[in-house]
């Protein structure tokens, strides 16, 4: 683990750890700093579960208490509520203050809620400095087997990779009039069901440094190549037995590929590429033309991995 690591991001607490001892995830390899979000089913070993808790395995109340994330999903609420009440508040006065006294009154009340707007948008897209203090939102740990997220209230989260079920990536470049200002990265992995976490962070790369800058891209080319080691050894041989290989609306087979307008064979496919803006295109002679986002297609370096192979006419148009 490096010096910065070290610094900005705690190790390991106990919910943590126990959660990756019940997962199985093996030996603790680092911790990368980078944002993470779940949804879904209770699946976190939190404080309320420790020693002296009260609630064990064997614990059968009926009685059902407030959870931490609950607890923090409605105080959340609560303060987008008084945001919303003060953002109306501070374009009311500026739009009164014309009106009664003017525009040199009214124009300087109306660039203070805009210059607090844009204070609090840097400050939630910028990557914090070396040294600064992470909330457990901000960073992840890698062990050998899966990743843990630590929460807010305490708990931790397991994502072990055997249980990942599909990932979809969202890479996005960003810009300002023309001019480029960070790229934000998203992976999201579902875990069976509705859970779901995902992973990432926002990244200006003409600008990052070393070690921090490059901590979000090591763990999403991490994510990727796991998802091509769960993934695309069973979709080969899946191929190989002449059977459909499904990813989201798009399925591919050895002899053609399977669009919502129809099967074409690979012969008549016309043209097959990903851009550098994240769209996948294909054109059929038959079956029309079928665009979608790459983060829409579930397990994508594999769907990419086996068009690649199947299809000549597949290429790659980068920026």
């Amino acid at each position: 683990m490096g010096e910065s690591d070290r610094v900005t991001v705690p190790p390991p607490g106990e919910a943590a750890t126990v959660a990756a001892r019940e997962a199985g995830l093996g030996v603790y390899l680092r911790a990368f700093r980078a944002r993470h979000r779940e949804s879904g089913g209770p699946d976190r070993v939190g404080s309320a579960s420790g020693p002296g808790s009260g609630a064990g395995p064997g614990s059968g109340a009926g009685t059902r208490r407030e959870s931490g994330s609950e607890a923090k999903a409605r105080s959340g609420a609560a303060r987008r509520g008084v945001v919303l009440l003060l953002a109306g508040m501070s374009l009311g006065l500026p739009a009164l203050a014309t009106r009664l006294v003017g525009q040199g009154l009214g124009v300087p009340l109306l660039l203070l809620p805009f210059g607090v707007f844009t204070l609090a948008l840097w400050r939630s897209l910028r990557v914090p400095a070396t040294g600064a203090a992470l909330r457990p939102g901000e960073y992840v740990y890698l062990y050998e087997q899966g990743l843990v997220c630590p929460a807010a209230d305490g708990g931790a989260r397991a994502v072990p990779w055997r249980s990942v079920t599909a990932m979809r990536q969202d890479v996005t470049r960003t810009s300002v009039n023309g001019g480029y200002t960070g790229t934000h990265y998203a992976y999201r992995l579902s875990l069976g069901g509705a859970r779901e976490v995902t992973v990432g962070g926002f990244l200006d790369e003409e600008t990052a440094q070393p070690p921090d800058g490059s901590q979000v891209r090591e763990l999403a080319q991490i994510v990727l190549d796991e998802t091509v080691r769960r993934a695309l050894p069973p979709a080969m041989s899946a191929l190989e037995a002449g059977e459909r290989v499904v990813f989201g609306e798009v399925a591919l087979e050895g002899s053609g590929i399977g669009l919502p307008s129809g099967t074409a064979p690979w012969e008549r496919v016309r043209r097959c590429e990903w851009r550098g803006d994240g769209l996948v295109v294909v054109r059929t002679a038959g079956a029309g033309r079928w665009t979608r986002e790459s983060k829409e297609i579930p397990d994508f370096p594999v769907f990419w991995a086996l068009v690649k192979e199947l299809c000549p006419q597949a290429r790659e148009i980068r920026r």
